[in-house]
Formats: C-alpha cells, sequence, structure tokens
C-alpha cells in the first residue's frame, strides 16, 4: 500500500483489507447456511464453503485490482492477494482445482493487459504452486504448524514479491517494508483462526451430534427428517418421483439377548458400512439414515418403484451376504424391507411414511427375510 495515497500506514489498511474480506465470508456463509437450514433443504456444508470462499477471494480480488490496474500502484494489493490465498487454502481447506486458479491468473493478466509478460506468467504458475502447497499443509497434521505455515509463507511472499518488484522496478526498501508488513499479517492471522477454531471445532460437534448417528457414522432421524420433508414438496410442487426404502434387521432383539449389546452394535455398524458403500454407484443423493434403534431408511429422489426396486434388492442381497465376527462368533444377519413410492394422495411426509412402513411389517409378518414393494 501507498502511504501518499492512503495516507495511513500500509499494514494497516491491509489490516482493513483483509479483515473486512473475512467478515464478508463468514457473513454470507453464515446466511447461505441459515437459509439452507430453515428451507429444510440437505446441503453440503464444505461445498458450500468452497463456492461462498472461491466468489469472495474472486470478486474481491478482481474488484479491488479495478481501482489501480491502469495506475503506477498496480502493485499494490499483492499482499492482499497472497492473505486470501493463505485464508482460503490453508485456514478455509478448500479444495479449488488448480487449473481454476490458473484460469483466474490469466483473467487476472488480462484485466492488467499483461498476459504476454514472461513475470507475469511465472508469478502466476508460483501463486498455484503457494495454493497447493498450503492446502497440503491444512490437510496432514504435521509437527511445528506454524513454523511450517510461516515458512512457506516467507518463502513464497519472497519469491512473489521478487517477480513483483522486477517487474515494476520498485526499490529493495519497498521490497523488504511489504515482506515485513505480509510475515506480520499472516502471523496474525493464524493466531485469529487458532482461536476461531476452537469454536469452529466445538460447532461441528454440535452439527455431527444433531445430524448424525455416532455409532454407524451415517445420518441419523433428525437429518432424514429435514430430507424427507424438503425431498417431498419438491416432488409434489415439480411432479417429480420420490422413493423410499425402509429395512430392519431381522431378529436384532435375539442378537442383542444371546451374544451382548456390544455384539448388536457391532451388526449395526457393518450392516450401515456395507449399505453405505453398495448405495455409492447409485449417486450421491442416495443416502442412508438411521431413524430407529435397528431401523433404517433410504430416501431415493426422482426414482419411481421400478428405479426402487433393484436398489432394494441390491441392498437385501448385500445384507444376506455379511458375516460379522464378534469375539469369535460368526453373526449371520438379514433384513425386511419395504419399498414404496409417493403418491399423488400423500398430503404429508408422515403419509408416505406409514406406507413403506406398512410394508415392512408385511416383510415382517410374513416370515422376515423378504422385500414388500408397492
Amino acid at each position: 500500500m501507498s502511504w501518499t495515497m492512503w495516507l495511513v500506514p500500509p499494514i494497516i489498511t491491509s489490516i482493513f483489507f483483509t479483515l473486512g474480506i473475512i467478515t464478508l465470508y463468514w457473513s454470507i456463509f453464515t446466511w447461505v447456511t441459515a437459509k439452507a437450514e430453515s428451507s429444510r433443504r440437505p446441503y453440503n456444508i464444505k461445498r458450500v464453503q468452497v463456492i461462498v470462499g472461491t466468489t469472495c477471494a474472486v470478486v474481491s480480488v478482481f474488484a479491488l485490482q479495478l481501482i489501480v490496474r491502469d495506475s503506477h500502484l498496480s502493485w499494490t494489493f499483492t499482499n492482499f492477494q497472497l492473505l486470501l490465498l493463505i485464508f482460503v487454502a490453508y485456514f478455509l481447506a478448500l479444495k479449488i482445482p488448480n487449473w481454476l486458479i490458473l484460469l483466474a491468473g490469466v483473467g487476472f493478466m488480462l484485466l492488467n493487459g499483461n498476459v504476454t509478460a514472461v513475470l507475469s506468467w511465472g508469478y502466476t504458475f508460483v501463486y498455484v504452486l503457494f495454493y497447493w502447497l498450503s492446502y497440503q499443509q491444512s490437510t496432514h497434521l504435521w509437527r511445528a504448524p506454524y513454523t511450517r505455515y510461516i515458512s512457506v509463507a516467507a518463502v513464497f511472499g519472497l519469491v512473489l514479491w521478487l517477480f513483483v518488484k522486477t517487474r515494476f522496478q520498485l526499490p529493495w526498501t519497498t521490497y523488504w517494508t511489504e515482506i515485513g508488513d505480509y510475515l506480520v499479517l499472516a502471523s496474525l492471522m493464524y493466531g485469529y483462526f487458532k482461536i476461531q477454531d476452537k469454536d469452529r471445532r466445538i460447532k461441528d460437534r454440535l452439527f455431527q451430534s444433531a445430524n448424525w448417528d455416532a455409532l454407524t457414522h451415517v445420518q441419523n432421524y433428525a437429518a432424514y427428517d429435514r430430507a424427507v420433508s424438503f425431498h417431498f414438496h419438491q416432488s409434489a410442487a415439480h411432479q417429480r418421483n420420490l422413493g423410499m426404502i425402509m429395512f430392519d434387521i431381522d431378529h436384532f432383539k435375539h442378537i442383542n439377548d444371546t451374544y451382548g449389546h456390544l455384539a448388536g452394535d457391532e451388526v449395526l455398524k457393518q450392516v450401515a458400512s456395507t449399505v453405505t458403500t453398495i448405495l455409492k454407484p447409485f449417486g450421491s443423493d442416495v443416502i442412508l439414515y438411521r431413524t430407529g434403534g435397528e431401523e433404517f431408511n433410504i430416501l431415493l429422489p426422482d426414482r419411481d418403484l421400478n428405479r426402487a426396486r433393484p436398489i432394494a434388492q441390491e441392498v437385501f442381497d448385500a445384507v444376506k451376504g455379511l458375516t460379522t465376527t464378534y469375539n469369535g462368533q460368526d453373526l449371520n444377519v438379514t433384513i425386511s424391507v419395504g419399498v414404496s413410492v409417493l403418491h399423488e394422495r400423500d398430503r404429508n411426509p408422515l403419509d408416505f411414511y406409514k406406507r413403506v412402513d406398512a410394508n415392512l411389517y408385511h416383510s415382517k409378518q410374513t416370515g422376515r427375510h423378504r422385500i414388500t414393494a408397492s
């Protein structure tokens, strides 16, 4: 930043710009997730982070560069760009494809009219490498995290600022002043996010406990209730199909009474893991929920009965072939299954649920270990 232009020390302006973008990100992210939760719409929180974080970073960098691109001070937001990269790659750990960062770099060069400059291309490739290594640091529990963090930030900062110094023929005093400001700000960001991280971890644990079953690691009844409500109203409003599979483990009480509750827990975990694996090829919208003790539900958006039956059969066959070993005992389990699809006469998700539950009950009453679909 230029003292003569802003009339305040460069490091102060950098702090305010950086904090401003971080605050903007958290505000938008909180608003989007609150909207999704209030609409009871299921959403991928990591995908929301990637979209919001990337958008805020790209828009802010390009918008600020528009202010100075035609002046001799077009290098003044370099520290801001480096700190945004650290924010997105290290602190948010957003996995953005390298080609997308490279594409943004090319767009940045086109904005500045220096796409033919060799130094600009060198800067862009080093910037992409900086992002990649910062992201790797965020996803690995290496020793001495701060030392590694500040070392990587310093090395890439020195190299990238050297490109800027060479291109704009800046004096060494400016170079070292900017490097010093950058390292101070990078350290302050680390301290700030260490404090924020504790709060985030608490919120993540609360989110996990509210939406995920601790034993089987699949989503729980609360998540199912929110998802079925959303899919029910979407299907009713847009005349889309919606299928549901409900199953429970046959003679589960006998397993608990004979081998103990820990054996029952192991069976639940193995069944949930097996069914989750079986469902993966059918798409990310097909999700398993544990909705009761030994009861599970699977929602099938955009599937009619003809498409729901084969999925139920694969789940049925996979569990039939499952053997759970506990304390030297091989436990073979089976399931009873009910399958149905949304009808026009269903007034609410409970009507839909009752019909699937009735089919499951029929399977159990007629001998268990079978599928009833209607």
